[in-house]
């Protein structure tokens, strides 16, 4: 029962960092998003945010393992952490939904 009740937890944690519009907005567009991921510009600029804001919540997102980051010659990449299986279930509620941000 304790493992459960971690594993719960775990989920929780997940939620609560998609958990704002902005997270929502950010996570399903990093489910439409090529398997390398997108820039932070390229984020913040599809969603009309400033960086500060975008980078504030990628980074809520990357601390409960939601996505992970990567730095490429001066730039930094974001995408979903598709290798835990909870993101991965998440992540199809996105992919099938009919709502997509262009």
């Amino acid at each position: 029962m304790k493992q459960q009740t971690l594993d719960f937890e775990k989920l929780a944690e997940k939620f609560k960092a998609i958990g704002h519009p902005v997270r929502v907005a950010m996570f399903q567009l990093l489910c439409h998003c090529p398997e390398e991921g997108l820039s932070v510009k390229g984020i913040y600029q599809t969603l009309g945010l400033d960086q500060p804001t975008a980078s504030r919540h990628l980074a809520v997102m990357r601390n409960s393992g939601v996505v992970r980051r990567r730095t490429e010659r001066g730039n930094t990449f974001y995408c979903l952490c598709l290798t835990d299986p909870d993101v991965s279930c998440l992540s199809g509620c996105f992919t099938n939904s009919k709502s997509k941000i262009e």
